[in-house]
């Protein structure tokens, strides 16, 4: 009897740290989504198809639970390193926001943005207008004047010749 309480209690301490930190990837993935306009069951589907909850997975330069690649996470904004998108949090920063732009191209459709998500939507995106104004001007060769700046950046002015 004493031996099976042991076993009972060791077993309990084993399954306990990975509940917690399912736990802990609950709530983050709660966060992130409700803050990008997600479903979380979207979230869940894609960290499940990437990576079974795996933050230290890795695989052809993607990164992290969801897997996001490192130039992705720079385009939306990150600075650190591919190893720093192995943390969790930043991972699901970063790759919720990407999957919140997959879903909208795909017009709410789950399936639709897991594709989209795993492949790229910049095409879809592009013909449905979704594509932020400043990224379309630099396409489009256009120069958006800002009333409060004092010069044109040197990259973006004309050289007329």
């Amino acid at each position: 009897m004493k031996r099976i309480l042991l076993a009972a209690a060791a077993a309990m301490m084993l399954i306990h740290p990975a509940n917690a930190q399912r736990a802990d990837y609950e709530q983050m993935v709660a966060t992130h989504a409700a803050a990008n306009g997600v479903p979380v069951e979207l979230v869940h589907r894609v960290i499940m198809r990437e990576s079974r909850y795996n933050p230290r997975a890795v695989s052809r330069g993607n990164y992290g639970m969801m897997q996001i690649k490192l130039a992705t996470a720079r385009g939306l904004g990150y600075t650190g390193t591919a190893q720093g998108l192995l943390d969790p949090d930043t991972n699901l920063t970063y790759a919720v926001k990407y999957l919140a732009g997959a879903y909208r191209a795909a017009g709410g459709n789950h399936s639709r943005a897991v594709a989209y998500y795993a492949g790229g939507y910049y095409y879809a995106a592009k013909r449905q207008g979704l594509l932020p104004v400043q990224q379309v001007a630099a396409e489009r060769d256009i120069t958006l004047f800002d009333a409060n700046a004092q010069e044109i950046p040197r990259r973006h002015r004309r050289h007329r010749h």
